[in-house]
């Protein structure tokens, strides 16, 4: 999940590389422009300085300050290292850098046609190094960089807290940002439709109730009034009661159903599944179905409503006769359910059935997880509180 930040400190970290960035290629910019025009300048006054030994108007050898003009033997031994170090053309300017300043020397030749060398040297403390007024110049240009980027966080900021009161408010305020706009009124549209679709499935469960419960009523009706005659042929008596299973079975579907269309967590309530799985095993073994039930002894508490939980193991028990051979294996604990049978040999389950959805949905409704795998030859469903 990535780390949450404001705009502010968003600005802060990318403009702020970009400054130094910025810095850094100014300064060896500048350092370079600096050196390169320092030594045009110092070459300029090499040969001015050449120009004056030639017209006579110095005394060699010349030496003071950090100059000197003369021939070599009798140059300083620090300077005529640097020029026996390398060799010099004649009208040619060297530079050579030493621990304790730059060496600038000129070779020409002199009126007595014997090499002529004119040197002037720069140390340490004469040439001052350029980074103090870099680092103060960045440094000044951060005050005005950080202002800008306080004032552009700042604006942005009360830009988004308007659009977030337009939403609250549902009155869309223009925004100075074309995006801002256009968050809001894709939000809005979003709010329009999400409430739009809330009404509709309210109608929609409305409709399905009272189209559901009004049928279902007819045939409770029918079946008390058949039960009042007398004269009821007794080969019909298994037809009604099979009819009457029936009648309540469906019933207990349908209220399922229309729950499932309209899930309420407030309606849920803590039960122990104990009773409720043993008589589902009992009743599922009057239609066939071997239920081998592994249980704690203890009683297991969960928050769940009876009728979808009800629903949920009659569509397992379904699944189970219809895809699956032999018994159903079910081990309950405080951790979830688990449900495995073997694999029919004609119906391979894939779990993507009406039932596994309705089993994921009535898993949903009460917060747990359920997952479906295959091992081999065995189908195993677990449902995971």
């Amino acid at each position: 999940m990535n780390k949450k930040q404001s705009i502010t400190a968003y600005l802060a970290k990318r403009i702020g590389a970009l400054f130094i960035l910025f810095v850094l290629v100014w300064t060896l910019v500048a350092k370079w422009v600096y050196h390169y025009a320092w030594d045009d300048t110092t070459e300029f006054y090499l040969h001015q300085d050449l120009e004056l030994a030639l017209s006579g108007q110095l005394a060699l050898p010349y030496h003071f300050e950090g100059k000197y003009i003369g021939a070599l033997d009798q140059m300083p031994t620090e300077y005529r290292l640097a020029v026996e170090s390398t060799e010099i053309m004649f009208a040619h300017t060297a530079l050579f850098a030493t621990q304790s300043g730059d060496m600038y020397i000129l070779k020409a030749q002199g009126v007595d046609e014997e090499p002529l060398y004119v040197v002037h040297f720069f140390s340490v403390q004469d040439s001052p190094s350029l980074m103090p007024i870099f680092i103060i110049l960045a440094g000044a240009m951060l005050l005005p960089l950080g202002f800008v980027i306080w004032r552009i966080g700042a604006h942005v900021s009360k830009e988004a807290d308007n659009v977030l009161e337009s939403v609250a408010n549902q009155v869309i305020k223009p925004s100075q940002f074309s995006e801002f706009d256009q968050f809001a009124t894709v939000y809005k549209t979003a709010q329009f439709a999400q409430q739009h679709a809330l009404d509709q499935e309210r109608l929609f469960a409305a409709f399905l109730s009272h189209e559901i419960r009004t049928p279902l009523t007819k045939i409770s009706h029918c079946m008390s009034r058949i039960q009042q005659i007398d004269d009821i042929p007794l080969e019909a008596l298994d037809v009604l009661d099979t009819l009457e299973v029936s009648q309540r079975e469906l019933s207990q579907i349908a209220q399922g159903i229309l729950l499932l269309s309209r899930p309420n967590s407030s309606q849920l309530q803590n039960h122990a599944l104990n009773n409720v799985l043993k008589r589902w095993r009992t009743k599922w073994h009057e239609h066939g179905l071997i239920i081998e039930l592994q249980i704690e002894e203890h009683q297991i508490i969960q928050a769940l409503h009876t009728v979808l939980f009800s629903l949920m193991l009659t569509q397992v028990a379904k699944n189970a006769l219809q895809h699956g051979q032999g018994a159903l294996d079910v081990y309950a604990s405080d951790q979830g359910l688990r449900f495995e049978n073997s694999v029919g040999g004609n119906h391979p389950s894939s779990g993507f059935g009406l039932g596994s959805k309705i089993i994921k949905q009535v898993c949903d409704c009460f917060g747990w997880y359920v997952k479906s795998t295959v091992h081999g030859e065995r189908y195993v469903l677990e449902v995971i509180f």
